[in-house]
């Protein structure tokens, strides 16, 4: 709802969530917009969960789920205008974003956006709730990291995304929302 309520949907044809799960996020969007046509990235078995929530929520027309790998391009649907990656790039090493990003932009068209929203390092104002929240988190993931929006700016533009901004939340300590463009 954060995410939704920061940035509407209503411009765009199809959202490519990826990483997105069983479909939470696809769900909220395809039904806050109902132009929208929605797909999930997402693990084979996580896929055939989305598969089923988008059957309960009667989307089965304008909703799907591929399973495959956000590590190899090939797996990605190229038909969306619009890509998002909701609280996923802080759960996974730099080397792993970066190459994430550079799918993202190859498959994305050159008139399409990502969507990336993230609890964020250096919040105004929540520096020492944030540092707690990602210390914990990642302690237990074993993995990842918190990023500033500036550290993602950076691999955005080493992906190919040319412009990126931000776009205010309702609560910036739980989810910041960056907005990408393909170029230079």
């Amino acid at each position: 709802e954060q995410v939704l309520n920061a940035y509407a949907l209503d411009q765009h044809r199809s959202l490519l969530d990826v990483g997105g799960g069983n479909g939470t996020f696809a769900v909220a969007a395809a039904q806050r917009s109902p132009q929208l046509r929605v797909t999930v990235l997402d693990l084979p078995p996580v896929a055939e969960r989305a598969r089923d929530h988008f059957a309960e929520a009667g989307l089965e027309s304008r909703a799907t789920a591929v399973g495959g790998s956000f590590l190899n391009e090939e797996d990605f649907p190229r038909d969306a205008d619009v890509i998002s990656l909701v609280r996923i790039v802080h759960d996974h090493d730099d080397e792993v974003v970066l190459q994430l990003l550079r799918n993202i932009r190859q498959v994305m068209p050159e008139d399409g956006m990502l969507l990336l929203a993230e609890p964020m390092a250096g919040t105004p104002r929540a520096e020492a709730a944030t540092t707690a929240y990602f210390g914990l988190y990642l302690y237990a993931m074993g993995q990842g990291r918190p990023r500033t929006a500036d550290e993602l700016r950076l691999l955005l533009d080493a992906a190919g995304f040319g412009r990126v901004r931000e776009v205010a939340t309702q609560t910036p300590l739980l989810t910041r929302v960056l907005l990408a463009y393909p170029g230079r």
